[in-house]
């Protein structure tokens, strides 16, 4: 091992997980591992910089989506199209793209995600499978106003939390390039690479990796376990609302919702919930809560099913408010000690029933609020 490199082995209910950073980075700084209830794959990084699995403060999230902004490459092809990944980098992506927009004011970019919700009215650009995943299938889609922007790209930049074989990357990249005739280069972006570029000589085009770690891994499954079974509804997609956030079909400028602005509390402990894919207004939210004095940490509903013990220290079951009927979940939701809980959806559902009986569920009764989102039609 490297002088000064960090290791993290992890002896888990599904197998032995074994991680190695390069050089002096802190493994442990910005990961923690679980079991994913998954037969695919039965581990599960989990990220403490993400906002998504463990609750995270706002300038946390802020500074790993500037450190991978600012390793973009300068001088790309253009137009540039940057895509985050659904549904966990969903908020990374989208931060990403605002610091390199900050930065890059006059380059020609539009940011996607790719969603596991249909846009009605909206045309599928693109969709390609991730193997190891619950919901397998990730659709890229656009609206008539961005479909030519996107088609005319030169340069693609995928943002993802985390890369294990990069087998996403690769099949994100063969997607895209089909429905981008005139793309030159490629980037990838992530929190974490353990792929030790594995898989850069099978990508479609020449292709530069970015990351704030990286690494390789070892996973060793356990013989004899019992095999999960995902639930049958896993990987059905569900309806984006009319009003929903218009990053799923393209926009040319980091995008906020119209909302009500919440009460708050000097050095009142909040957590700020994203709903699946809507994830980047949280961050929007806990910063506003955080200026005006409050404590605010962000998390994330997901349709992720893990195990409990090592990262995961409590689970609970929600209902998806995108209509779908896969099952969606919360971990570690009193991690934060939070005073409140602030739900942040575009899509109204059954989100504050089932979070307030989530917690009466873990012993207590804090309030919950729901604020409700809406986006406007310009890109």
């Amino acid at each position: 091992m490297p002088q000064g490199a960090s290791k993290l082995i992890a002896d888990i209910q599904t197998g032995r997980l074994s991680l190695v950073a390069s050089g002096g980075a802190d493994i442990e700084a910005l990961c923690d591992v679980a079991a994913r209830s998954n037969p695919k794959r039965g581990f599960l990084i989990v990220s403490r910089v993400l906002g998504r699995h463990l609750p995270t403060r706002p300038r946390e999230m802020r500074k790993v989506m500037d450190d991978i902004a600012t390793q973009i490459s300068r001088d790309l092809p253009e137009p540039v199209v940057l895509l985050g990944m659904a549904e966990t980098a969903t908020a990374l992506g989208h931060g990403v793209f605002a610091a390199y927009r900050r930065d890059n004011p006059s380059v020609s970019a539009i940011y996607l995600q790719t969603s596991r919700q249909r846009v009605e009215s909206a045309q599928v650009m693109a969709s390609f499978e991730e193997g190891h995943s619950h919901a397998t299938t990730h659709l890229v889609q656009v609206r008539a106003e961005t479909a030519a922007i996107a088609a005319s790209a030169r340069t693609l930049i995928m943002v993802d939390d985390e890369c294990s074989t990069g087998g996403t990357f690769l099949a994100c990249a063969d997607a895209m390039r089909s429905a981008m005739p005139k793309l030159e280069r490629i980037e990838t972006c992530c929190i974490t690479d353990w792929s030790d570029g594995a898989y850069l000589p099978g990508m479609p085009l020449e292709t530069t990796a970015h990351s704030v770690l990286e690494g390789r891994m070892d996973w060793t499954p356990t013989d004899g376990i019992e095999r999960t079974v995902l639930a049958a509804a896993s990987n059905r997609p569900g309806t984006a609302p009319d009003t929903g956030m218009r990053s799923r079909t393209g926009i040319l400028e980091p995008e906020a919702a119209r909302r009500s602005y919440l009460a708050e509390m000097p050095d009142e402990r909040v957590l700020v919930l994203g709903d699946g894919e809507h994830s980047y207004e949280a961050l929007l939210v806990a910063e506003d809560l955080e200026a005006a004095g409050a404590v605010a940490a962000v998390q994330c509903m997901t349709r992720s099913p893990a195990l409990l013990g090592y990262a995961m220290g409590s689970v609970s079951e929600l209902r998806d408010s995108y209509g779908s009927g896969a099952p969606c979940y919360v971990y570690n939701l009193l991690e934060h000690r939070p005073d409140r809980v602030v739900i942040v959806a575009e899509a109204l559902g059954t989100q504050s029933d089932d979070v307030l009986t989530a917690l009466a569920k873990l012993g207590s009764d804090i309030p919950v609020s729901l604020v409700q989102c809406r986006y406007d039609a310009a890109i």
